[in-house]
């Protein structure tokens, strides 16, 4: 049976599903595309396992009310889990995925820069 003849599975639908899928691909991109939050994640990985919100952002060199704000964002796209612990938070990356994703990032952006060096020489 084909997506078109499924009864419950519209061309219609897939292309929905499909758009849906790479609007949250976006928000996983936007998610990663500031330094902050980077560093954010770079911290809590190096970690291996959860920070409290205050020693994350002292450690990330970023003020408890900035990281604030880039942590719901990772929360929100299911990068980062915060876990209440009595009047304060920790949290932790989610999936092995993250560290894989930065990893890929960062070698493709060390290589540009390689590249870059060897042009000038």
């Amino acid at each position: 049976m084909t997506p078109s003849t499924h009864p419950t599975c519209t061309t219609e639908s897939l292309e929905g599903a499909k758009a849906n899928l790479l609007d949250q691909a976006g928000g996983l991109f936007k998610a990663l595309g500031d330094p902050s939050r980077l560093r954010l994640l770079q911290v809590l990985l190096a970690a291996q396992g959860p920070l409290l919100q205050h020693e994350l952002s002292q450690r990330a060199g970023l003020q408890v009310s900035n990281a604030s704000k880039h942590l719901t964002l990772l929360v929100r796209e299911c990068l980062v889990r915060r876990q209440p612990e009595g009047t304060q938070a920790s949290f932790e990356v989610v999936s092995p995925m993250v560290a894989e994703v930065c990893d890929l990032v960062c070698a493709h952006v060390s290589h540009r820069i390689q590249e870059s060096f060897k042009s000038l020489g």
